[in-house]
């Protein structure tokens, strides 16, 4: 079961929606902060093969921030 991340980021709050085998498995936003989206990812979920993101100006931070949390 391999689970697929989508985050369209804004600077206040990121809408997060999670799909696995291609369905929806939850949908939701959160602050746009990297530590409560990782612990968010790491709850909702474990199996977690992706996570992209929208190219735009908190791109590269959110990349680095994710990936030091441990969400690659």
């Amino acid at each position: 079961m391999e689970q697929y991340i989508g985050l369209d980021v804004s600077m206040k709050e990121t809408a997060i929606s999670i799909r696995q085998d291609g369905k929806r498995m939850w949908r939701g936003k959160c602050a746009s902060d990297p530590q409560l989206l990782a612990a968010l990812i790491r709850k909702r979920a474990p199996d977690v093969r992706r996570v992209v993101f929208e190219t735009g100006p908190l791109s590269v931070w959110f990349y680095h921030a994710l990936m030091a949390e441990g969400c690659r």
